[in-house]
Parts: C-alpha cells; sequence; structure tokens
C-alpha cells in the first residue's frame, strides 16, 4: 500500500472521529437530551468492541478473504488452461485419420506449452499457504501428463509418411479422460481449501 493512501485512511479515520465527537457536542449543547451521570463500563466496553468489529472486519478479515480466493481463481484457471490444451491435442489426434506434418508440430508445441503450464501450477499451489498438501493429485497429474506425452511424441514424427499406430488414439483418449478427471477434483480440493 502507498503511503500515501495510507495518510489518506489514517485521514479519514481521525476526522469521522472528530465529526462523532462535534455532532455529539452540538447535540449536548442544543437539545436538552438528559445524561447519565455515572458511565457504564459494560456499555463502553460493548461499544469499543462494537467499533472495532466495525473497522476490523472489512479492514483485514475481509482483505484476507479476498486475497485467498484470489490466489484460488488464479490457479484454477491455470488449471482450466491446461485442460483446455490437453483438449486441443485431444481433438487433433482423434479427429484426423492422417495426420499432417502441421499436427504433429502443433502437437509437440502443445505438449511443451502443457509442460510448462504445469510446472507454473505446481509453483503456485507450492506458494499459495493453502493449508491442504496437494501432493498425492500434483504426482499423479504429473505421471499422467508424462504418460500422455510419451504416448504422443515420437523423434520419428518429423519424418516424412509418419502416423501413429492404431492403438494410439484409443489409448490417448483414456488418458485425456484420466487427466481431465484428475485435474477437475483438484480444482475440487482447491476450491475446498
Amino acid at each position: 500500500m502507498k503511503d500515501s493512501d495510507r495518510l489518506l485512511k489514517y485521514f479519514l479515520y481521525i476526522s469521522l472521529i472528530i465529526i462523532g465527537a462535534i455532532i455529539g457536542i452540538a447535540f449536548h449543547h442544543y437539545y436538552n437530551i438528559p445524561l447519565a451521570e455515572t458511565i457504564n463500563l459494560v456499555d463502553v466496553g460493548a461499544l469499543v468492541v462494537t467499533v472495532f468489529l466495525a473497522v476490523y472486519i472489512p479492514e483485514v478479515l475481509d482483505r484476507k478473504l479476498q486475497i485467498k480466493r484470489d490466489k484460488k481463481d488464479l490457479v484454477e484457471k491455470r488449471i482450466e488452461e491446461l485442460q483446455a490444451l490437453y483438449r486441443r491435442m485431444n481433438l487433433i489426434v482423434q479427429s484426423e485419420q492422417v495426420l499432417r506434418p502441421k499436427d504433429f508440430l502443433i502437437i509437440k508445441n502443445v505438449s511443451d506449452i502443457c509442460h510448462n503450464k504445469l510446472e507454473t501450477i505446481i509453483t503456485l499451489l507450492n506458494n499459495s499457504n493453502m493449508n491442504v498438501s496437494f501432493t498425492k493429485d500434483i504426482d499423479k497429474i504429473r505421471k499422467l501428463c508424462k504418460e500422455h506425452e510419451s504416448l504422443l511424441l515420437s523423434d520419428k514424427m518429423e519424418d516424412e509418411g509418419f502416423t501413429y499406430s492404431e492403438d494410439v488414439p484409443e489409448k490417448q483418449e483414456l488418458l485425456y479422460n484420466e487427466i481431465d478427471k484428475v485435474t477437475c477434483l483438484l480444482i475440487f480440493k482447491i476450491s475446498e481449501a
């Protein structure tokens, strides 16, 4: 927070206290309101606690909850992007009988992006300060992604006339569905954290 914002905030708080005191003095001076001669400590304590909570809840608790929600939203968005990339590879593999060299290049590039996106998600989860361990989920996703990558990527992809064997689309579909399921479960776990 900038110093000018902080000073403005303190100025507003002090201004509100001064305005409240002026209004209180004006009511006492111009209107004949009976006041108790003794001070009830319970009522004063209740007033102080009420004012404290009225300031503390919006300033501190709401901000902390918003920061936590923003972190969760960021991680969930990155997971959804990862799912979309795997969906794109799935569509390419499943839609074409004979893949063109351009398709293999797209699969290779998207696979690299998926790897980097997964590492970003892992870094975000490790630095999110959520009190839940995501290690098992991450390990499972990482294992499935490596299987997917090893199934689709080959050194021979750039060779003229390269095609996948007949069982690759079926295996790829199963792996894609499993990756989608595990990442969706991770989103549920994050939203509950």
